[in-house]
């Protein structure tokens, strides 16, 4: 009979690897049996017979001497604390102190970490008895061997440790000398290594089959670090519950109070929708399932008919979105953006020619396909051409990505911003822009914002020597291998989890345990070093700190250290999302680093409890570098930081707070994943960067050469293939969509883009979100919603004239787009404009040109556009650098705009 402990709850129908997980306290989650690890042993065992089973029993031996070492000296903490607060414990009563609440809920913890890990052993031997045990006996001699530790008898340890806790007086079974000697009676464990040895020796391989599903009740620990009527609190007081509540009430009390005639229910009911809507999309909620069902929240309440919310799936302009990505990713596959740019860029001596050589032709390739796809090519290309040049690549990344916004903006087809402006116009019957319409003007203000660069990066951005610094090295740690190189250069530093796995490294010091020289940085690199839960004093951790079976290192260091971590034999990495030891063994799997975009369903899930990640990708977290740390590129300077957000990831709840880390846009992650995920996913709206971490750098360059088909012949039709569509366009011979779907028929038939990357090429979730964007949109005008917004501008501004009223737009589509994504901004500022233009009788085009380059303009945030995410995730900028260098060409841009624009733009 299988007990569970108090304040547990019965769950017949989940499998033991689930209850596990969830029931697990997220700081001991290191110390817990790696239950799934086993069963995936015992099911590669069964899966080929002739395999030994010498690893299989190695690991249990270890996970089961782990489990019995942890509960024993977390017993042992737990008493001390219980006679400290019985020496110290007065006249009132314990029940109202918060230390004994304290004190009874260790122990309730403890003891489902004792039942968790008792079951998990009883599972998992009789597991391998069912499918590869010859003698059948494993389980009980397993269960046999552990009744003599404490772990065995936890319940009823516990049980007394209580009763002693709950004594009011303290003579009463309690001698003062008790006080003194350990409260309960410890005797020496006899399942020492020697004893487990001789219980796993006798036992071999067989197969058979065994039902996951518990024949007994199972237990499911209902006291975890929240209980739910905290959780419940929480949520009632948290923004994404008040804000919703305020907007109702503000927009009711408005509806009845009646200051403005021209607005009536309905227009108080777009503006709460629109307003709730923005502020989910602030708060980095997925932009098309926040605009569908805000679209279909306004269809639902006859604001708006079926025509207005759902007609952009018939538009033209959208369709043509989803297939100018696949034709962005077939250029992309042949690899001849990147053969074009290795042609180019030479050896320049100076910074203006390096600048101008990598402008140009980024320039031209932004006005004709995705400056997102152009970006993922010149990374690289800049980080090995700065090697050559003896330049910093921070002084050309985010200058790429600036340069590139702003000249993307030359043709109609060219950003998707002018692509929603022209869909929007087109579904108004209002007559469209020509293709390269604000092409003239569009190409004057990449000029000024080029020459800017030139001129201003290089003052801006002084802290970049022109040749890269020196990363400061730990006295007396000398990398080897790969990372001798690595360490002479800036590199992205990632939080890790490790844990000392075997007691090859027991009784080494970290100078001599080899750690170290793995490191990038040596000691600076290690953030906590826990031993059996609890922590080493920073002030202790030397290189001549022995280390102990189990420890547990808290590690702040690079992609390439991780890696050969994650193939050393004595060190295991902790998964960061599901708290179990990684193990990378299958030729299936693949290492990737990864930068999360807007549309990944990973964004605000709790990074400690989230399944989303084996849910969508089947990956596992290894390493994390959150968005706020981009910048950090020195242990030593910013140890307080890290330490915090370490201590975060083991507490996720402090003081009653949910201080869990929850993933944001521009975080950096390192997952390990199934084989082909960097393929599969390389063009995927969830990310902005995906790079796979191959054992052999030369191996995979070659793979990647020959497995993506970029041969000179795919490179010269492909890059015709572009320019074609691009005549045809320019021409008026086919429409645009026509000429996409005509160029990515091309493309897949004459084999430079397999047909399944182009299908994995159609953003659907762009497509999505433009379309809730158009209900929203139309809704917003033929509520008077526009035309009362459009009057208080005209009112501002007039006295300034028409010039005031193009700056106003500018302005406010700017503004916008430093919060929000330009396809959302586009949508709320068209009807704008548009009763602008009717209003004050300025031309309707260039009212839009005005929109459509204040839309390129978000250039003041890290986060406010996919490019600028790629060179913030490269690690060499602070956030305060994109506004830095940003408002300068904004105001740039602004005044070319707004001085030109009825000179430059002219429409029959």
């Amino acid at each position: 009979h299988h007990r569970a402990p108090k304040g547990v709850v019965g769950v017949a129908t989940m499998k033991f690897t689930e209850l596990l997980e969830e029931g697990m306290r997220v700081k001991w989650r290191a110390y817990y049996i790696n239950y799934r690890g086993l069963r995936e042993r015992i099911e590669e065992m069964e899966s080929d017979p002739s395999q030994s089973n010498i690893e299989f029993m190695a690991m249990l031996k270890a996970q089961m001497l782990k489990v019995i070492k942890f509960y024993d000296s977390a017993e042992s903490r737990l008493q001390e604390e219980i006679r400290a607060f019985v020496n110290d414990r007065f006249a009132s009563s314990p029940n109202e102190s918060e230390q004994y609440k304290t004190l009874k809920y260790e122990a309730e913890m403890l003891r489902n970490y004792a039942y968790l890990n008792k079951e998990g052993l009883r599972k998992i031997s009789k597991k391998y008895d069912k499918r590869c045990g010859k003698s059948k006996t494993m389980q009980a001699d397993i269960m046999d061997t552990l009744k003599a530790s404490h772990l065995a008898s936890a319940s009823e340890r516990l049980e007394s440790l209580m009763t002693l806790l709950d004594q009011k007086d303290t003579s009463d079974g309690l001698e003062e000398e008790g006080l003194v000697a350990p409260l309960l009676t410890r005797r020496t464990t006899r399942t020492n290594s020697t004893i487990v040895d001789s219980v796993f020796t006798k036992h071999e391989r067989t197969g058979d089959e065994e039902d996951e599903s518990p024949r007994f009740e199972l237990a499911r620990f209902s006291i975890a670090d929240e209980s739910l009527l905290q959780t419940l609190r929480l949520g009632a007081t948290t923004a994404e519950t008040m804000v919703p509540v305020a907007l109702a009430l503000v927009c009711f009390a408005l509806f009845h109070l009646d200051p403005i005639q021209k607005l009536n229910g309905a227009s108080y009911f777009t503006i709460f929708v629109t307003l709730e809507a923005l502020f989910l999309l602030l708060k980095q909620n997925p932009p098309d399932v926040i605009l569908l069902s805000a679209t279909l929240l306004l269809r639902l309440a006859g604001i708006i008919n079926d025509q207005d919310a759902w007609g952009g799936f018939s538009n033209q302009v959208v369709l043509s979105v989803a297939v100018l990505g696949i034709v962005s990713a077939g250029v992309h596959h042949t690899g001849v953006i990147e053969f074009l740019f290795m042609r180019v860029l030479g050896r320049p001596q100076s910074y203006v020619s390096a600048i101008l050589k990598l402008s140009l032709p980024a320039m031209i390739l932004s006005a004709t396909i995705s400056n997102t796809c152009v970006m993922g090519v010149l990374i690289p290309v800049i980080e090995k051409w700065c090697k050559e040049i003896n330049m910093h690549p921070a002084l050309f990344l985010m200058p790429m990505s600036y340069i590139m916004l702003v000249s993307g903006a030359f043709a109609i087809f060219s950003t998707s911003s002018n692509l929603i402006t022209q869909g929007l116009l087109v579904s108004r019957g209002l007559e469209p822009f020509g293709n390269f319409d604000i092409g003239l003007l569009c190409w004057t203000c990449s000029a000024v914002t080029l020459v800017y660069m030139a001129l201003a990066v290089p003052l801006v951005l002084s802290r970049f020597s022109i040749e890269s610094p020196e990363t400061p090295v730990t006295p007396g740690h000398t990398p080897k291998g790969r990372l001798a190189g690595a360490s002479r250069t800036n590199k992205k530093l990632f939080v890790a989890n490790i844990q000392i796995s075997g007691t090859f490294l027991a009784g080494k010091s970290l100078r001599d345990s080899g750690l170290l020289q793995m490191m990038s940085q040596g000691m600076a690199d290690i953030v906590r070093l826990e031993r059996m839960g609890v922590e080493v004093a920073r002030d202790s951790l030397t290189q001549a700190m022995l280390l102990q079976q189990y420890d547990l290192l808290y590690i702040w260091t690079t992609a390439e250290a991780i890696e050969e971590l994650i193939h050393a034999p004595w060190v295991n990495l902790i998964a960061l999302d599901g708290g179990y030891e990684h193990q990378h063994r299958s030729e299936a799997r693949e290492i990737v680093e990864v930068v999360l975009d807007g549309l990944c369903p990973l964004v605000k899930e709790r990074m400690v409890s989230t399944k989303q990640l084996d849910a969508n990708y089947g990956a596992n977290c290894l390493a994390v570098r959150p968005s706020f740390m981009q910048h950090f590129m020195k242990p030593e300077g910013r140890s307080q930081e890290v330490h915090d957000f370490v201590k975060a990831l083991r507490s996720p709840i402090q003081e009653g707070s949910d201080v869990a880390y929850r993933f944001r846009v521009g975080d950096n992650l390192i997952l390990d994943v199934p084989r082909n995920f960097a393929v599969d996913y390389a063009n995927s709206a969830h990310f902005t960067l995906v790079r796979r971490l191959g054992d052999d750098e030369e191996d995979d360059s070659k793979a990647k050469t020959e497995g993506e088909g970029r041969s000179s012949r795919n490179m010269i039709i492909s890059g015709f293939l572009l320019v074609l569509m691009i005549v045809l366009v320019a021409s008026n011979t086919l429409p645009l969509l026509e000429a996409a779907l005509v160029t990515t028929f091309l493309l897949v038939g004459t084999g430079c883009l397999p047909q399944q990357s182009a299908f994995r090429a159609i953003n659907l979730r762009t497509v999505l979100t433009i379309v809730g964007a158009f209900g929203i949109g139309k809704a917003v005008g033929e509520t008077n919603v526009a035309a009362v917004l459009a009057t208080i501008i005209c009112n501002l501004l007039a006295p300034f004239g028409t010039r005031g009223l193009f700056a106003g737009i500018f302005s406010a589509t700017v503004g916008l787009g430093v919060v929000f994504h330009a396809t959302a901004v586009v949508i709320l500022m068209f009807p704008i404009c548009l009763e602008i233009s009717e209003n004050q009788g300025i031309p309707l085009h260039q009212a839009m040109a005005m929109l459509m380059m204040g839309a390129t303009c978000q250039l003041l945030s890290p986060v406010s556009y996919q490019t600028n995410i790629m060179v913030f995730s490269s690690g060499y900028y602070t956030f305060m650098d994109f506004p830095k260098v940003g408002f300068g060409v904004v105001v740039l841009v602004g005044i070319v705009c707004v001085s030109l624009v009825d000179t430059l733009v002219v429409v029959a």
